[in-house]
């Protein structure tokens, strides 16, 4: 017999209120000689057990027994993503606690005072799923975006529009929530104080995946004049797809801090203070632009980024299973007296691909890229100036200098030296004979090809 759903009003939630008109824009020492075969394949060894035993670390499916009832499967049992949240505030104590849960009745034995909704699609093509709106001032410290529990893959976008309103307007559509579990949230739930995100949260239980909810989510930024400054834009959104436009011409962030797993994470031109970008089995791509650092964090499916820094900071490019591909360009406006640069590139049974595209001259420059059973290619730019390093158990490197033309114009002479000591090549590249700015790359791998050339 079917039974009528039963409806509850969302915390900060205006529901199935259309949005306001907005006009989409375009929008070391030598190693002993002796022994060497027997020590390489040892530290191989070593090496390949390190990286099998964290390799999964971060990122991975569970099941787990809900607390009070028994673990495994002499209880409840649930199959959910592991995000990282600790550490962040989501004040969702009111909206996102189940106080009575029960697989059984679900919704029916929620307590009273906890607001939920179950979302039922219809039939026709009038009902288009629930939509909810919220806005988010400008002038909020951080626009944060969370959820929790297990959900079916989602997409969050960012749109940009012509707005002369100092807000971001997100809306939300429940696309699928057959079990009538999902709830979308106001961050914070409390009501006392303004609206800075929204959270999506589904109970835990052991309903198949085909049950789980779906979300869309779109937050609208208002495009004026000139370009703005916003504040920190955050996600915590298992499955939930990130698609970016480009943004360079319209916005720049305080800082981006986006996290994600099973789904892609497109950015096609996004700049801010500081990035952080984490995913997991989807790949991350796009041009990311950052003042002081970026990090791109994933495993089991590519990273292919164009990095830019506009002053001294660091890049981290730290994947695992599947390749880093990456351009990366340094700029330094007119930072005095000189920038440094700090490059991390890190993979595991996969390569690594780096082109230093551009870098300020007599600038400080430091690059560590290591990997395990998987190729290591680094192109120089040519204003770099530095010692190297490589390590490599089974295979000499490859070292070639390509470029002898001067970058400062004043016709200098480009010297490249290198010698090799057991599994390890050092050597260092210059121009001329004066003092210059420090610089250091290293570069190792196991059972696989090191290229470093000098363009």
């Amino acid at each position: 017999m079917n039974r009528s759903p039963q409806y509850h009003q969302h915390y900060g939630a205006t529901t199935h209120v259309p949005l306001p008109v907005y006009y989409i824009a375009p929008a070391p020492p030598a190693p002993r000689r002796h022994r060497t075969r027997f020590i390489n394949a040892f530290l191989g060894a070593v090496l390949i057990l390190w990286v099998t035993h964290h390799l999964f670390h971060r990122h991975h499916w569970y099941i787990h027994g809900r607390p009070g009832t028994g673990s495994g499967r002499d209880g409840d049992w649930e199959w959910d993503i592991h995000m990282d949240l600790q550490g962040i505030n989501h004040d969702a104590e009111g909206c996102a606690v189940w106080d009575h849960y029960s697989p059984s009745h679900r919704s029916d034995s929620i307590a009273s005072n906890v607001t939920s909704r179950p979302h039922v699609r219809g039939q026709s093509k009038s009902d288009e799923g629930d939509k909810f709106t919220f806005s988010i001032p400008t002038s909020s410290p951080r626009y944060h975006f969370v959820s929790s529990g297990p959900i079916d893959k989602s997409m969050f976008q960012i749109v940009p529009v012509k707005s002369d309103k100092e807000q971001l307007v997100v809306e939300v559509e429940v696309i699928k929530d057959p079990e009538g579990e999902a709830r979308v949230c106001a961050l914070p739930s409390s009501g006392d104080s303004d609206v800075y995100g929204v959270g999506f949260y589904v109970n835990k239980h052991p309903y198949p995946p085909s049950s789980w909810p779906a979300f869309t989510v779109k937050v609208f930024l208002p495009i004026t004049d000139k370009q703005q400054h916003l504040n920190a834009l955050e996600t915590r959104l298992g499955q939930f797809e990130h698609i970016f436009p480009d943004l360079s011409q319209s916005f720049d962030f305080e800082r981006l801090d986006l996290a994600a797993a099973n789904v892609p994470m497109t950015f096609e031109d996004v700049v801010a203070g500081t990035i952080d970008v984490s995913n997991a089995n989807a790949k991350i791509q796009g041009k990311l632009t950052g003042s002081s650092r970026v990090a791109v964090r994933n495993a089991n499916a590519p990273v292919d980024a164009e990095v830019t820094l506009t002053g001294p900071g660091e890049i981290i490019l730290d994947n695992a299973n599947s390749p880093i591909t990456s351009t990366i360009h340094l700029k330094s406006g007119d930072f005095y007296p000189r920038p440094d640069y700090h490059i991390s590139l890190k993979n595991a049974n996969a390569p690594i691909s780096a082109t230093i595209a551009s870098q300020p001259l007599r600038s400080g420059f430091f690059l560590r890229g290591d990997t395990v059973m998987g190729d290591v290619d680094v192109h120089l730019n040519a204003a770099y100036e530095g010692g190297f390093k490589l390590s490599n158990l089974f295979r000499s490197p490859t070292v070639e200098l390509t470029n002898k033309k001067d970058p400062s114009g004043e016709g200098r002479h480009r010297y490249l030296s290198f010698e090799k000591r057991g599994s390890t090549t050092i050597g260092h590249v210059a121009w001329g004979t004066e003092e210059h700015a420090p610089g250091q790359v290293d570069l190792s791998t196991v059972g696989k090809s090191i290229g470093l050339y000098f363009d």
